[in-house]
């Protein structure tokens, strides 16, 4: 908190200037941008600037105007507030050493806020070339976590710059969901939304070449449908810039126990600047194909619906993550068919959910799709219509709708019986002469997808590509006719397929509508 200083005389509303203390300016590179809030308190305030001096740092630095403030002179800007009601963020600059800065200059940066109807304040934030410069340790891949197991993780960092941190360092947890962290400690915030995670400030030092770790591991708690997910943390100067990320009223509750604290370790290459690090559980994803059938007369273009559900139990959550789906599923159509719905890249259906599979034409052999969903849940969906012409009647024709997981993020299916399942055919009209074919081979299970999406979702085609049954009647006709008028005697023979009404059955579940 820079201090703020208000005018001689009061007022009903007061601003109060929240900066950060120190501002480390890098000898190479850049600065972080500079943090500052300012907020109204006791009521409005009108007409609210603030103007911000880092002059003297002239010709050891440079500034890069960002925000909604203007340069006003060298290293100077203000930024126009205007109304103010409560609080607001300012992203005024940020800092570049100049060629001429060194490691161990000083200077300040300066603030003054004025209003119509408050006392003016004033604030500042000391400013050191070079400084401490902490650095991460990664954490370690995790694998064969039990679903709902406990289990650990040690942050640990080191200071590769030329000052101390000499008021102690700032950490920040982060997590994906799926995991809950304990509330163990004293010294630490944690937030009631298990993702945020916590932040705890360690009062130790931190001299130039030191490395720490904590001298406590968190323990984490994995939820019984997580099968993937990703813990992180960063660390800062008490009193440097803090991360975008982090708000301190996100973090209501107090930890109970000891408070944690650091250890000294060996600093080495293993610190690369990245807290990160993800797991996994040994949960899995039972997934069902979900076929359609293929329902008309010769000649005639119809839809079908197919797709992937998730069984559970486990919950494939790739939010956040590297992942951009949760498996495929290939759609190979019967003999006798075509697939004519398959609009390119650009032709997705409008209105109407993504088309997620390739290739983009008609006529294809197989389609692969998406499972576009990166938070495949238990019990969600994932479909995909499509447009198919009946070329001629097969009779026992099938094609097939097969799951497959994604190589990277496996669900583990250990019910593989399901995985697979039929699209069949129930059409009327001139059959071929052809022998009966068995079911078409699916391809090969290293498919790739084509698209990426969140949420589960059905896809829909473009225009219908398909020649109608009335071209072939008409067709067929005229070449009577002319055998006819020309004397020809032609013996014409067919089987003709025994037509069967049954209601058309459709196992694809539209998608479950996602918040």
């Amino acid at each position: 908190m820079a201090v703020a200083t208000p005018a001689a005389h009061a007022a009903a509303t007061t601003l109060v200037l929240d900066a950060q203390e120190n501002y480390y300016l890098p000898t190479e590179g850049e600065g972080p941008n500079l943090d500052l809030d300012i907020t109204a308190s006791g009521g409005d305030a009108h007409d609210v600037s603030v103007v911000v001096d880092a002059s003297s740092l002239a010709g050891k630095a440079t500034m890069v105007v960002t925000g909604d403030c203007v340069s006003t002179g060298t290293l100077k800007v203000r930024c126009d507030v205007g109304p103010l009601s409560g609080g607001e963020s300012i992203d005024p600059f940020f800092l570049k050493p100049t060629a001429a800065a060194k490691a161990g200059d000083t200077g300040a940066i300066t603030y003054t806020a004025t209003a119509s109807d408050a006392a003016t304040v004033t604030g500042k934030t000391d400013v050191l070339v070079g400084g401490p410069k902490l650095v991460s340790r990664p954490y370690p891949a995790l694998h064969g976590i039990a679903p709902g197991a406990v289990f650990e993780r040690s942050p640990a960092f080191t200071n590769t710059g030329t000052a101390p941190a000499d008021k102690g360092v700032m950490l920040l947890v982060q997590d994906s969901e799926g995991v809950s962290l304990a509330r163990d400690h004293s010294n630490c915030h944690y937030s009631g939304r298990p993702a945020v995670g916590a932040w705890c400030r360690f009062d130790t030092p931190v001299t130039p070449g030191a490395a720490y770790e904590t001298d406590a591991p968190l323990r984490y708690t994995a939820s019984k449908d997580t099968m993937y997910g990703y813990n992180t943390y960063m660390v800062w100067p008490v009193g440097a810039a803090a991360p975008d990320s982090f708000d301190p009223s996100d973090f209501p509750e107090t930890g109970t126990g000891a408070p944690l604290g650091l250890k000294p370790v060996g600093s080495g290459s293993t610190f690369t600047g990245s807290g990160y690090g993800t797991f996994s559980t040994t949960q899995h994803a039972d997934y069902q194909a979900l076929g359609d059938t293929v329902e008309g007369k010769a000649g005639e273009t119809v839809s079908i619906t197919v797709g992937v559900r998730n069984n559970g139990p486990g919950r494939m959550n790739f939010r956040w993550m590297d992942a951009d789906n949760s498996g495929t599923f290939v759609v190979t159509p019967p003999a006798g068919t075509t697939i004519t719905g398959a609009p390119g890249p650009g032709e997705q259906g409008d209105p109407g959910p993504l088309w997620n599979c390739t290739p983009g034409k008609a006529g294809a052999k197989s389609y692969t799709c998406a499972i576009a969903s990166t938070d495949f849940r238990p019990g969600d969906s994932v479909s995909q219509e499509f447009t198919v012409r009946i070329d001629r009647v097969v009779p026992g024709a099938r094609g097939t709708v097969r799951a497959v997981k994604n190589p990277e993020y496996p669900n583990r299916d250990a019910d593989t019986a399901n995985d697979t399942t039929a699209i069949t055919v129930r059409a009327t009209g001139s059959a071929t002469s052809s022998p009966t074919p068995t079911a078409s081979a699916p391809p090969p299970a290293t498919a790739s997808p084509s698209g990426s999406g969140t949420g589960t979702t059905s896809g829909t085609t473009g225009g219908h590509l398909a020649a109608t049954g009335a071209h072939q009647a008409l067709l067929q006709a005229a070449t009577a006719l002319l055998l006819v008028a020309g004397g020809a005697l032609v013996l014409l023979t067919a089987r003709r397929a025994r037509p069967t009404r049954h209601a058309k059955a459709s196992t694809a579940n539209q998608a479950r509508p996602r918040r």
